[in-house]
This record gives C-alpha cells, structure tokens and sequence, in this order.
C-alpha cells in the first residue's frame, strides 16, 4: 500500500492525533506525528508468544513483550473499538505487525524505539515500578521535556512500520474512498 494511501481506520486515527498535536495540551501527540509510524493490527499469536500481562498496564506489558522477543517497543496512539484514539503502547515485530499486549486495536501510530533506550530512561528516573511510558511528562519531567522539544533521539528509533503522510500539508487520503470526489471535499 502507498505510504499516502490509508485505511479508513488509519485515516480516523491520524486525523485524530492531528487535532491533539494542534492543541498546547498533548505535546506527545506532536512528536508521534512528527516521528511516528503506521503499524498494522494483528491478533496475539495463539502459540509462541509471551503471556500478555496485567491489564491496564500497556507500557509495561510492551516494554516486557519487547524485551522477551526480537521486538520494538512503540508509544503512540491506538484507534480503540470504540472508535476513540488512545495514549497507548505496544510492541511490533520488525516487519511492522503489532503485538498488543492489552488487545487488538483498529489502527496504530507510534514512535518505534529500541527497548534498550526505554528501560535507561526508566532506571535514569526510577519509574520501574510506576512505569507509565516515555511521553507522559508527569512520569519523566525532564527526559520527556527534552523528547517534547527535541524528539525521541534518532539512535533510539527503529525503522519499523510506514511514515504516515503529513496532515498539515496536504489532505490525507482514505482507502475508503478510493480516491474519488469526497477527498476533495
């Protein structure tokens, strides 16, 4: 599929995160769209995989998952069933197909890291215990502020997954529609 080319689920999501990222209130949503990327949904392995873990806990469940297989962790957003997008971490293979821990989601857009990173950041501000993800600055005050700024350092992203298109700059496109007169709209 081309990199401009989404599914409708995709398209709700982005567009989504796009209205976070333009209010002062969720900087994290601006670094996802700045640096994120397109996973695709996939249901958890019936064999092979670790246990998923307590619920409710999606940035630890994924940093574990992440460290237990060849796997990325990713911090982002997910497109619940409900339709909703939602703060969420997950972890995905190096071909870009999600393993969600805490369920199946209808799309995902993350940042991609290398669990490595993820687990210094969390010994650096001692939140082992409390983990609640690299972009959620009432955990890391300091590291997220610079992640804010800055982004997440390039050493510590992974290429994985697709670059979403750019929602400032031109109208996103939905697979729904094929093109046709309603992206014109």
């Amino acid at each position: 599929m081309p990199a401009d080319l989404l599914t409708t689920d995709e398209y709700a999501l982005v567009t989504a995160v796009a209205t976070l990222a333009s209010t002062a209130l969720s900087p994290a949503a601006r670094v996802v769209l700045a640096q994120g990327r397109l996973l695709t949904p996939a249901p958890w392995p019936c064999s092979g995989a670790p246990r998923r873990g307590a619920p409710g806990r999606c940035h630890r469940n994924a940093l574990r998952v992440a460290r237990l297989l060849p796997g990325v962790y990713v911090e982002g957003y997910a497109l619940t069933a409900d339709g909703m997008a939602r703060a969420h971490a997950w972890c995905a293979t190096a071909d870009g197909i999600v393993l969600d821990p805490d369920g199946m989601a209808r799309a995902y857009l993350g940042v991609p890291m290398a669990p490595e990173f993820v687990c210094a950041v969390q010994q650096r501000t001692l939140t082992k215990t409390r983990f609640r993800g690299l972009l959620d600055v009432d955990v890391q005050a300091r590291d997220a502020g610079r992640i804010f700024q800055g982004g997440v350092p390039l050493y510590a992203m992974r290429d994985v997954g697709r670059i979403p298109p750019d929602p400032f700059q031109r109208p996103l496109t939905s697979a729904a529609c094929r093109l046709g007169p309603c992206c014109e709209r």
